[in-house]
């Protein structure tokens, strides 16, 4: 389940950067776990739509786009229309840095260019579109799915 506390943070940006300092992350990846079950029961996602966020891969199910988009909700990263929470991701961002400037203005830079993208207006689709965003931004600023914590 620790693999999917990295796929999670990368599809909110927040594991953008190396996670160090005050941030318990144990405590994190519990309420991942919590969330994520409460997510597969509530969109119908199989086994398989969680491997699939956890490897990084792209979702092949709608109920496995479901799952992500039930997942940044429940993490307050996409609002109820459907659309990326900037602020609430830089809050996000904040707490899992410490603060840390380096690490804040590359997480703000990954969380504004992915924030104003045009996204279909299926709140599934579009946290499909927004992941696709983040793992693209991660890359161009020379994290890849490698990182450690």
């Amino acid at each position: 389940m620790a693999k999917l506390w990295i796929a999670l943070t990368v599809m909110c940006i927040i594991g953008a950067v190396v996670v160090r300092g005050e941030f318990d992350k144990q405590q994190a990846i519990e309420k991942l776990k919590t969330k994520a079950e409460e997510c597969k029961s509530e969109v119908g996602a199989s086994d398989a739509d969680i491997e699939e966020l956890v490897g990084r891969k792209p979702a092949t199910t709608m109920e496995g786009k479901c799952l992500r988009a039930c997942l940044m909700k429940k993490f307050d990263v996409m609002d109820v229309s459907g659309k990326f929470a900037t602020e609430a991701a830089l809050k996000h961002a904040e707490k899992v840095t410490d603060g840390n400037a380096d690490k804040m203005k590359v997480a703000s830079e990954i969380i504004n260019a992915c924030a104003n993208i045009e996204v279909s207006s299926d709140h599934c689709q579009a946290a499909e579109e927004y992941g696709k965003c983040f793992k693209q931004q991660a890359n161009a600023h020379g994290i890849n799915e490698n990182y450690q914590y």
